[in-house]
This record gives C-alpha cells, structure tokens and sequence, in this order.
C-alpha cells in the first residue's frame, strides 16, 4: 500500500507546474483531453503566449480546442535543455484525423515536433513561448474496392 502512495505522489508532482515538464505536460494534456478555458491559461502560460491565447479563446474558443477532438493523440519529450530558470523543451504531438479535398475523406497520422520556452516566475514553471519546427503527415492508403 505504501509503494503505491509514493508512486501516486511522484505522479502528481511530476505533473504540476513545480517542473518544466510538469507545467509543458499537463497544459498540452489539457487541450488534447479537455477544453481550455480563459481563467485556466494563467496556470499555464506567461507574457505574450498568454495575451495570445487569452484573444484566441476570447475570439473563436471551438478553433482553439479542437485539439481536444483529435483521435489517439500522444504527447513526448524528445529533448530538454534548462539553464538557470529556463528551459528549452523540444516535444512531439501525435494524432490521428481526417483530410478532405471537398469530395472524399482521407485518414492521416499528424506529428507536429514542437519547442516549448518555459520560465520560471515567482517559484512557478510556465510556458512563455513555443514555436513549430517540423509537421509530419502520413496518409493512411484506403482500399478500392
């Protein structure tokens, strides 16, 4: 019984915002599983990356959590690199969706590789910044029947 406490308080801390990762995995977690909304971005994000997203959920909220309608969406660490309080983590969103042309429909695996720029502020992780850096696309071949 014991054993298993332990591991659940390891869980639980690794997954808060008391590390880069933690902050990183639970915010990505959050848009592939659930919706977002404005009061949570604080929790999350800092400076520009959170009046950016603010105005985006403000403006069009379905856009913005359409990540959570994904199918077996996947979430990795490929890298980090801290130095002080910052931290530059490379990460990799995984999922499955449909491409359409207008006539017929398609499914396709997406991987977006990802850097994050997360901080630390007032004793807390947040995620300042993140940019794309490669998207992959395979479609999945249909049979003709």
């Amino acid at each position: 019984m014991f054993k298993y406490l332990i591991i659940a308080l390891l869980f639980i801390s690794c997954n808060s915002n008391k590390s880069p990762e933690g902050v990183l995995t639970a915010f990505i977690e959050k848009r592939l599983n659930d919706e977002i909304k404005v009061d949570e971005l604080k929790d999350y994000l800092t400076g520009t990356l959170l009046e950016e997203y603010t105005q985006a959920l403000t403006e069009d909220a379905k856009k913005l959590n359409e990540m959570s309608n994904f199918k077996k969406s996947r979430l990795s660490i490929v890298y980090k690199n801290c130095s002080g309080d910052e931290c530059s983590i490379t990460y990799s969103v995984a999922y499955d969706d449909e491409a359409t042309d207008g006539k017929t429909k398609q499914d396709v695996s997406i991987s977006v590789k990802k850097i994050a720029l997360i901080i630390k502020k007032d004793d807390k992780w947040l995620i300042s910044d993140i940019s794309d850096v490669k998207s992959f696309y395979e479609f999945k071949e249909t049979d003709a029947r």
